[in-house]
């Protein structure tokens, strides 16, 4: 392979790994995705309490309805427990969005370790359903936390892509000054780069301020109705951008072929 030919296999190589780096945010951004919490003990797993939901409604007792109600507390903590290992394993997450991410989560499940205290010792019927009532509408595991973390995540893993999309276009560009002082035309590879630059800044745009956005959203807020329409303007925002960073995968492997 001649020395020109190498250097345009590395170039397709680096054009690669950026691209496979997309399809991971593609992936993680995706409405299906971030819509509810991929996790053990989470919407899914409703099944998990079936019997003890079945129970409360049958027998309508003190201790079916506690067991029921330590049920539900129980896979909301296991769920917890799950985005808690999702933000460690995290290799795009700021160190100030990793904190204010685990320090939500961890609110979140002190609470409710706090709550399962105060439902095991009620002994009457009305009392205990106010505090089982309190599961859902002051602890939105899967409707807030959940949604918050991953949607967190996909946006700072849009935004880790940048480095590697600006080193890139620095190679590119200096590869396409090389070429038209030798003489080509390099007017479609200067098309081409300058498509992809403009497809990574409209991407960075989209999910730059996501991140700022979502933090704050509160359980007062959704069942306000206001943060519901945040979370899903949210992720159209990623779904859009992963379509800029498509498109930016696409131009630059163009800029490779303009340039042969």
């Amino acid at each position: 392979m001649s020395k020109e030919h190498l250097m345009y296999a590395r170039l397709r190589n680096v054009i690669a790994a950026v691209g496979a780096a997309a399809l991971v945010v593609v992936s993680s951004s995706s409405a299906g995705a971030v819509s509810s919490a991929p996790v053990s003990g989470g919407p899914l797993g409703a099944g998990t309490c079936a019997a003890q939901a079945l129970a409360a409604r049958t027998h309508g007792t003190v201790a079916a309805l506690r067991s029921f109600g330590d049920c539900e507390i129980g896979r909301r903590q296991t769920t917890l427990a799950g985005l808690t290992s999702v933000v460690n394993g995290s290799q795009a997450l700021t160190a100030s969005d990793r904190a204010a991410l685990t320090a939500e989560i961890g609110a979140e499940s002190s609470g409710l370790a706090v709550l399962k205290t105060a439902i095991d010792g009620q002994t009457t019927l009305p009392a205990l359903k106010l505090e089982i009532v309190q599961i859902a509408s002051k602890y939105r595991v899967y409707l807030l936390v959940a949604p918050q973390v991953y949607l967190v995540d996909a946006a700072e893993d849009v935004l880790a892509l940048q480095p590697s999309f600006t080193q890139t276009a620095t190679v590119l560009a200096g590869r396409i000054a090389t070429a038209e002082a030798n003489g080509k035309d390099v007017t479609a590879a200067q098309a081409s780069l300058t498509s992809m630059n403009g497809e990574v800044a409209a991407a960075m745009a989209l999910a730059s301020p996501l991140p700022g956005r979502l933090l704050p959203l509160t359980a007062a807020q959704w069942n306000a109705g206001t943060a519901g329409p945040v979370m899903t303007a949210a992720r159209a925002a990623l779904v859009s951008a992963r379509g800029h960073l498509q498109a930016a995968v696409k131009f630059g492997r163009a800029v490779i072929v303009a340039l042969q």
